[in-house]
């Protein structure tokens, strides 16, 4: 991974005065500066303080938000991702096309997405086609029904004096072959149209994720109106059933501060729309049974062991790490930890990204500790990585969740929070790494379809010699 790409905040105010119609004279007299020196900003050549920010904004009639928007800044890491899969592997300028024109920008995003969709559902279909015994059938079922078409109708046409008893019958086997094709045909077309779910599924996780990490993954009223209710009152002692309790709680006395949140982002589907319900009122009932400044202090007093606040709070390892993925209100911010979550086919099934480490959706690299942790169960790993010349703190542990039926397996995943290396003096994870030797530290890429690490056993996609 590169340097996270930033919009910056003088393409931001530029592109907001010319969207206010506000010259940049006019502009420059109202908050007090000289033309000179709002170019300078402009131009980002130039820092640009609080105050004077407030004052720009107030002129153009803008939240001071609008220009250090974390949405922007997410497009920007978002294209330059996309950009590290073409040929040439160079991430561009993905910062100024945003700063341009956000919407344009979310195009090509969506054109990506859309991409990204139809190579995994052909590779699917290619798949079924090669090993489905149902494609299989469907294959010589419709070879055997041509063939008996094609021998009736060639009968037909080749003898005209044919008795009309066996016309009768060649006739009535074309009837009936050439429905039960069109019978096939129906079958297969069906088949194929059950894909669709899944890749619809995938196009509501990647907006909902979106979602998310726009709002920086915080939801200051959710956190207001849990404060607001009384302690939780569950005799479970289960993590599992506890938080199954607090979430249909949430569900009961929440229910319009989700919705009020929701209805602040327009969502292209309904499922995506009932995907972000359901994160929001998960999101709440974690913040139920962790308070923000009690868990957030513990957090900090314990230097982010996930273990001991698991103890502490009465929380499965998931549950602690994904509210610490949360901890973002902005005078109390804890460590800006990013969750990943795997099952053992390596499908990304829950992501929380930050700006700094942008995580896949479609699966990461196989030397991430999240996949180590799948052969050491019980046991939480701990990982230095270097990715691409940045270094990130990763904290993996493999978790079960008991089946609903007895008869069933229960169900493994692997969840990984990753953090910049830099607050690693912080974190009780990071003391591992303290003596900063290289045979420490795991080189490592993002996913393998971008990765640009040569000889890789490991490698995936292009690349890998056997």
């Amino acid at each position: 991974m590169t340097t996270a790409q930033r919009v910056p905040i003088g393409d931001r105010i530029r592109t907001q005065r010319r969207t206010a119609g506000v010259t940049q004279r006019d502009l420059a007299s109202a908050v007090g500066v000289s033309s000179a020196y709002l170019s300078l900003i402009e131009s980002d050549k130039r820092q640009i303080g609080g105050r004077l920010l407030n004052r720009i904004a107030e002129r153009l009639g803008v939240p001071a938000d609008a220009f250090t928007a974390v949405s922007d800044d997410r497009l920007a890491a978002d294209l330059a991702e996309v950009s590290r899969t073409l040929p040439d592997g160079s991430p561009g300028n993905a910062a100024g096309l945003v700063a341009y024109s956000p919407d344009w920008a979310s195009v090509v995003l969506e054109l990506h997405a859309r991409a990204l969709t139809a190579e995994a559902r052909a590779f699917r279909l290619a798949d079924r086609f090669a090993r489905d015994p149902q494609w299989i059938s469907f294959a010589h079922d419709i070879l055997s029904r041509i063939t008996s078409i094609r021998a009736a109708s060639e009968i037909l046409s080749d003898f005209d004096t044919m008795e009309d008893a066996h016309r009768r019958r060649f006739t009535e086997t074309l009837a009936s072959e050439s429905a039960r094709l069109s019978d096939v045909a129906r079958e297969m077309i069906k088949a194929l149209q059950s894909g669709t779910a899944v890749d619809a599924a995938g196009a509501d996780v990647r907006e909902v994720d979106a979602f998310l990490q726009d709002r920086n993954n915080y939801f200051h009223a959710i956190e207001m109106a849990v404060e607001a209710l009384d302690a939780p009152p569950f005799a479970q002692t289960d993590p599992s059933g506890r938080f199954a309790a607090a979430y249909a709680l949430m569900v009961e006395e929440l229910g319009a501060v989700v919705e009020a949140e929701l209805g602040r982002h327009q969502f292209r589907t309904e499922g995506a729309e009932r995907r972000a319900r359901g994160a929001l009122t998960r999101y709440a009932a974690g913040a139920y049974l962790m308070p923000y400044e009690a868990f957030h202090d513990a957090a900090v007093a314990l230097r982010y062991d996930v273990d001991e606040l698991a103890a502490r709070f009465g929380a499965s390892f998931e549950q602690i790490a994904h509210r610490l993925a949360t901890l973002r209100r902005p005078e109390a911010e804890g460590v800006p930890f990013a969750f990943l979550r795997v099952d053992p086919a390596g499908t990304v099934s829950k992501r929380l990204s930050t700006p700094t480490l942008r995580l896949p959706l479609f699966g990461a690299c196989p030397l991430w500790a999240i996949y180590e942790a799948f052969g050491q169960p019980g046991r939480t790993i701990a990982q230095l990585a270097d990715l691409e010349g940045e270094h990130f703190l990763f904290i993996a542990r493999a978790v079960e969740k008991a089946p609903r039926r007895q008869a069933q397996p229960p169900t493994r995943f692997a969840v990984m929070l990753g953090v910049d290396a830099a607050h690693a003096d912080a974190i009780v994870y990071g003391d591992a790494f303290a003596s900063g030797r290289e045979s420490l530290i795991t080189r490592a890429g993002y996913e393998c379809l971008s990765c640009k690490r040569p000889g890789c056993g490991q490698r995936a996609h292009g690349g890998r010699e056997d």
